[in-house]
């Protein structure tokens, strides 16, 4: 592909404060429908309750979360929602596969991606000559809800045509979305996880440096990455907060908070000494986002951040655990 040549075509509507070319798209909220309303574009036959279905819905617009300024919520549903997905009869098997519905002209709103519900649909990576993949086509239809309209290229998801060998965003779909929205601000750094055998004790960092000097004290065992967040010194990316870092000289672990209050608070205390910020990480869940539950040790006097809903549910049955709630969002390890 010439890269210097742009194949993408656009429908000159986006979403955001500003249809300028190029500006973010903010927060778009989305839903799986459960019911239709008055003055909707189009009615939905059937509504999608299949989790398995909806996941890789949520992984799809993920991947355009993930390269361009935009981010998308999911909420409950209401005739308020900016982007809604249910099934509808339109043609049976084959032919076509979904449409996106969206305002003739003006800012984007109030959008509505159909599936077809009578198609061979195949959720995760499985997918076959005999099926069609839930993530490429619903991808393929959130590049229509965003104001990517069909690309020239076969190679490209963005292609009017389906193609079982085409599974991911490519290079022109990758451009449009950033000549829509601009490029992701986000540059993601490992939070490291590791555990002080001795008393039972967590320590996380976001710094590689320290990361290293730790791998090398006996006293502690790797466990791998906890999360994914900001560096502390990405301040320039909407809808975050710096977590701040103190160490507890009484019990000998460090504490993170993303809350001003709880930072004053801890100010105060004689045995805590505040180190700095330690990352920086989201205010709220998108769909690539997700929530770092903490939790304090009652025999250590530290504190456990994960993001693992097993874990969680594990500590939570834990009487030497109390379960403090959301401490903040950032990206899963993996």
């Amino acid at each position: 592909m010439n890269t210097n040549i742009q194949n993408f075509q656009l429908l000159n509507q986006k979403w955001g404060e500003s249809q300028t070319l190029g500006t973010p798209g903010g927060q778009v909220t989305i839903s799986f429908a459960n019911s239709n309303f008055n003055g909707q574009r189009a009615n939905f036959d059937h509504f999608i309750t299949d989790k398995a279905f909806q996941n890789d819905i949520l992984e799809s617009l993920s991947m355009w979360e993930e390269i361009s300024n935009i981010s998308f919520i999911l909420v409950n549903d209401s005739n308020s929602v900016d982007i809604r997905f249910g099934y509808a009869e339109i043609d049976g098997p084959t032919g076509i596969v979904g449409q996106t519905h969206l305002p003739v002209l003006g800012e984007l709103a109030a959008v509505q991606i159909v599936l077809d519900f009578d198609e061979n649909w195949v959720v995760g990576s499985e997918v076959n000559s005999d099926g069609l993949s839930v993530k490429a086509v619903n991808t393929h239809e959130i590049g229509h809800a965003i104001g990517i309209a069909h690309s020239p290229l076969d190679e490209a998801l963005m292609s009017a045509f389906y193609n079982p060998a085409v599974t991911s965003l490519q290079e022109d779909d990758i451009a449009a979305a950033r000549a829509i929205y601009g490029n992701s601000n986000i540059e993601k750094v490992d939070v490291n996880r590791f555990l002080n055998p001795a008393n039972g004790g967590h320590f996380f960092t976001a710094s590689l440096v320290e990361r290293n000097v730790v791998l090398g004290n006996s006293n502690f065992e790797f466990e791998g990455i906890g999360f994914k967040a900001l560096s502390p010194e990405n301040l320039s990316v909407e809808g975050t907060s710096p977590v701040f870092r103190f160490y507890n000289s009484d019990v000998g672990s460090h504490f993170f908070t993303a809350s001003l209050e709880e930072r004053e608070s801890v100010m105060s205390m004689e045995n805590f000494s505040y180190e700095g910020i330690g990352f920086n990480a989201f205010d709220s869940e998108t769909v690539s986002k997700t929530p770092v539950y903490r939790f304090f040790n009652l025999k250590t006097g530290g504190h456990l951040f994960t993001t693992f809903e097993a874990e969680r549910e594990v500590l939570a049955e834990n009487v030497d655990f109390r379960y403090e709630g959301i401490g903040f969002y950032a990206f899963d390890a993996l």
